[in-house]
């Protein structure tokens, strides 16, 4: 391939259509798509390095042309985070070998050549670009790469500024309805997918063990009590920190929010309650335990529920958590309770309307 290959207006429009996409997740999969199309391989892969540089996410596109019979067919399979995986010993060979020579790695195995291409953010590698193409990079190739990578950065760290909020660097509360139904989406398609027909009309029930997200409106108890005695500035600090623990305590896929004031939501993969429940347990321990300059210790209030196809409005999935949080806020603070738990005990009622949050 040449740089005649690919004429600028081509690229020119590849990146328009780029940059008026608003998810993030979206925009990945779309830059690995414009790369497919544009460097002409079947196949390319994004492995997204996790902080502790030893577990990545996986993102893959793939095209391939199908033959049935007289019929020529393009298939696109395309998945977004598909695992939490161990970081391959040829992508961590490939990054050594980046950060070391400062150029990708090139490396010819069964009659083709792999490229692993660095991505970088604030000239740390945040991701390996993988591929294969049956002849050496050229220049030409290497100019598509780096021109979209360039531009596509800057576009995707005005997007994220755009979702973050200014204060703690985790999402903000407009970006909360967009994820929340796109999970809700998921779960629902999922289990409906679990009916299979069995003999025309019939369908079995659906499997149990299903797969879980956690909602949990996390609240920092007597919060205005610490602005009114140690100022904002030390609340601004307390809630700098407190987001800071919430980054360590959760995985780097899940999804964090400040919600508005002291009110943090997040949402996290768990395959069951118990599992949810240990995780936000943790959580709660690990702020009963840390010591906030000059105000020492503070303690959170946690309302959490799982979301599931029998609840996946945004609205009700958001009430019910924060029923079980105002069921904790009112009994004791510095507690846990999940919206299921509290239902079934008979400490609660199913009040849909009950969720004191105003939702947008």
């Amino acid at each position: 391939m040449t740089n005649k290959d690919v004429g600028t207006p081509s690229l020119l429009n590849r990146l328009v259509s780029l940059t008026t996409i608003r998810d993030i997740e979206l925009f990945e999969l779309s830059l690995l798509k414009t790369l497919a199309e544009l460097l002409k391989v079947n196949q390319i892969s994004m492995y997204k390095l996790n902080p502790d540089n030893k577990t990545c996410w996986l993102s893959a596109y793939s095209a391939k042309l199908i033959e049935d019979g007289n019929k020529r067919q393009l298939s696109e399979s395309q998945e977004i985070y598909t695992s939490e995986i161990i970081i391959p010993d040829e992508i961590r060979s490939a990054q050594l070998w980046v950060e070391t020579t400062k150029k990708p790695y090139i490396h010819l195995q069964s009659e083709k050549f792999l490229v692993i291409y660095p991505v970088l953010a604030a000239s740390k590698i945040e991701s390996m670009l993988t591929f294969e193409l049956p002849h050496m990079l050229t220049e030409g190739e290497m100019l598509i790469i780096t021109s979209l990578l360039s531009i596509t950065h800057n576009f995707r760290s005005l997007l994220d500024e755009s979702q973050k909020d200014k204060l703690t660097g985790l999402l903000n509360r407009q970006t909360f309805e967009a994820n929340i139904n796109k999970i809700s989406s998921l779960i629902l398609n999922a289990e409906l997918g679990r009916y299979q027909d069995t003999s025309n009309r019939n369908r079995r029930r659906p499997k149990t063990g299903t797969e879980k997200f956690c909602l949990a409106i996390i609240d920092i108890d007597n919060f205005k009590s610490i602005n009114d005695k140690f100022g904002h500035v030390m609340g601004d600090e307390v809630l700098l920190l407190l987001s800071y623990v919430m980054k360590q305590n959760f995985r780097s896929k899940d999804l964090l929010f400040r919600f508005g004031g002291e009110e943090f939501v997040v949402i996290f993969h768990a395959p069951d309650q118990a599992d949810a429940y240990q995780i936000l347990e943790r959580f709660r321990t690990k702020i009963e335990t840390y010591r906030f300059p000059q105000i020492n210790t503070i303690t959170v209030s946690i309302g959490a529920t799982l979301i599931s196809g029998m609840c996946h409005l945004a609205s009700e999935i958001l009430g019910r958590a924060d029923q079980a949080l105002y069921y904790a806020k009112h009994n004791g603070k510095n507690q846990l309770h999940f919206h299921e738990i509290l239902l079934e005990s008979g400490c609660i009622e199913d009040n849909k309307e009950s969720g004191s949050i105003d939702f947008f």
